[in-house]
Formats: structure tokens, sequence, C-alpha cells
């Protein structure tokens, strides 16, 4: 499968100045652009410092963005300091002519995101496809990465599966269709995939700021993502992490009823497990009451 990834960046490269200079710059208070080698970051920091506590950086699982993480990061941030970021291609993260959107291109953007923001050590709170990233970079640097919170991740091999099981119509798996798809109906897909990954009756209470971060101009490039990802790049290598990780599950996500909770088990020395029965792909939005309690007193301990 040849690359049409380019088709992204092509059509962001004006957005840099837009959104750095927008009403999104100002939305909430501690956001800031990251200028890194291949992409503009947007993110958020909240709460203070802890001599105790790791920072908790957080990556927004598309199609939300910094403003849907409200309610959690408040409740975070009485316990350590907070980074909330949108991943390049998404929200308002802007990738660079040369951002491949390979599995290693986040690598070395999420690497770089945290040597900028110079908050270390940190917790990763990532979840989904995610969460391989985080796996990557604790193996890589354990001085700087403390501790791992996971969600909805499965081994490689499983999330490969979700993913054809998710795109069973090979809309964003194919070159030009699945850029142009996201390009055109971003709505209706964001609004599909809320139907079908969070508990049920819960979607329509994070359409409202979806539907404004599309009118002040986000993006979602979630076709070059699976291209690169799950077809047409080299698969990520399996690592073994020596921090201490805490991987949960929301229970009521149709999208991974397929998935192998316990596959991800193999690459952890050290690892609680924990399920969020009423939640789906998103318990830190969907339960942020619940989510919180459970981080705060797993990174006290």
């Amino acid at each position: 499968m040849f690359s049409t990834t380019w088709i992204d960046t092509l059509r962001l490269r004006g957005r840099v100045s837009m959104s750095e200079s927008g009403s999104v710059a100002y939305s909430r208070p501690g956001i800031g652009f990251a200028n890194l080698s291949k992409a503009i970051v947007r993110y958020r920091v909240s709460g203070s410092p802890s001599i105790k506590n790791p920072t908790i950086v957080m990556v927004c699982d598309p199609p939300n963005v910094i403003e849907h993480f409200d309610e959690v990061i408040e409740l975070l941030s009485s316990k350590a300091q907070v980074v909330c970021f949108e991943p390049p291609g998404f929200g308002f993260s802007v990738p660079r002519p040369g951002f491949g959107f390979s599995f290693q291109d986040y690598v070395s953007c999420v690497n770089e995101l945290l040597d900028t923001v110079k908050l270390g050590p940190y917790l990763l709170a990532f979840p989904c496809i995610w969460a391989h990233i985080a796996l990557h970079i604790a193996n890589q640097r354990p001085v700087v990465v403390a501790k791992l919170m996971l969600w909805q991740c499965p081994s490689w091999q499983d999330q490969v599966k979700w993913a054809k099981f998710v795109d069973n119509h090979n809309i964003l798996s194919r070159p030009f269709f699945g850029q142009a798809v996201m390009s055109f109906i971003p709505k209706k897909v964001g609004t599909f995939w809320y139907r079908a990954a969070l508990s049920k009756g819960r979607y329509a209470d994070f359409l409202p700021i979806f539907e404004q971060s599309l009118k002040n101009g986000a993006f979602c490039c979630l076709g070059s993502v699976w291209q690169e990802w799950f077809f047409r790049g080299e698969p990520p290598s399996e690592v073994q992490v020596i921090q201490p990780s805490l991987v949960a599950w929301g229970l009521a996500d149709r999208t991974h009823r397929h998935s192998d909770r316990l596959s991800l088990g193999d690459q952890f020395k050290h690892v609680l497990w924990y399920e969020f029965k009423n939640s789906g792909h998103s318990p830190e939005l969907e339960a942020p009451q619940q989510f919180a309690e459970l981080l705060n007193d797993w990174i006290s301990n």
C-alpha cells in the first residue's frame, strides 16, 4: 500500500497560525503550543508540581479534545500536576510536512513533548492504540517514565483485529478515501464512534464540545493513522516495562467486545488490573470521579 498521508499534512499546513491565535488558544487556563520538529502540539498544564507524585500525562483519544477533560483534570490536579495533549493530526495539533503518521513518528513526537514541557518524572495515562506508544517510551526511558496507567489496550495482535472490526467496511484503510472521509464528514464519523464506543446513553454528553471543536477548526486524521499503523507500516515490536503499571478496562465498550483484555499482561513486570463496569471506551471521561479516585489512590501508594 502506498502512502497518502501527505494529503493531511498538505491540507492542514495553514492551521498553525489559526490555532495559536484563535479562541482555542484561550479556551482553558494553561493551554500552550509545543513547537516540535514535526508537529505543533496543543496541550494544557494544570495543578501544581508534587514532590511525592509524578506528573500525569493524558492523551486525548480522538475525537475527544482537551475541553472534554475539564472534570478529570480538576479531580487529578488535587494530587499531582497534569498535562493533557492532543496528538498530531487530531484536535488542534498540526502535523508538519514530513510527519508521516507512523507509529515511530508518534513515539518521537511524544518523547519530544515530554522533553519540551520538562515536568518529569511522568505517569503516562494512555488509552487504546496510544497505550502502545506509552509502552515503548517507558521501555526506552525508565528514568523519565515512573508509572503507567493504560486502558482499552490489548496486545498489538488484538489491536489490529480491533482496528479491522471497527473499520469493517474498509473506509479508513483505503488510501485517498480514508483521508477524504475524515476531511469532509468528521462529524458523522465522530458521532458514530461515540454511539458505538461509549456506554449506552452517554454519547450525547460528549457531542456539544465535539461539535464546537469542529466549528473552531478541529480536525481528525484517522485515515492516515489507520493506514500507517495497521496496514502499511511496520508493526511495533513487543516490549517489556519494569515500571509499576495499572491496566483498566471499560466493560461497556462495544468496539472492544472481542478483545482479549489480558493479552497485554506479558509485557509488564508489575501490573494491577481494574474494571470499570459501567463505562465504555473512555472511563476517564464517562466516570471521571471513579477514574480519578482510582488513579490518585494508586499513585499515592
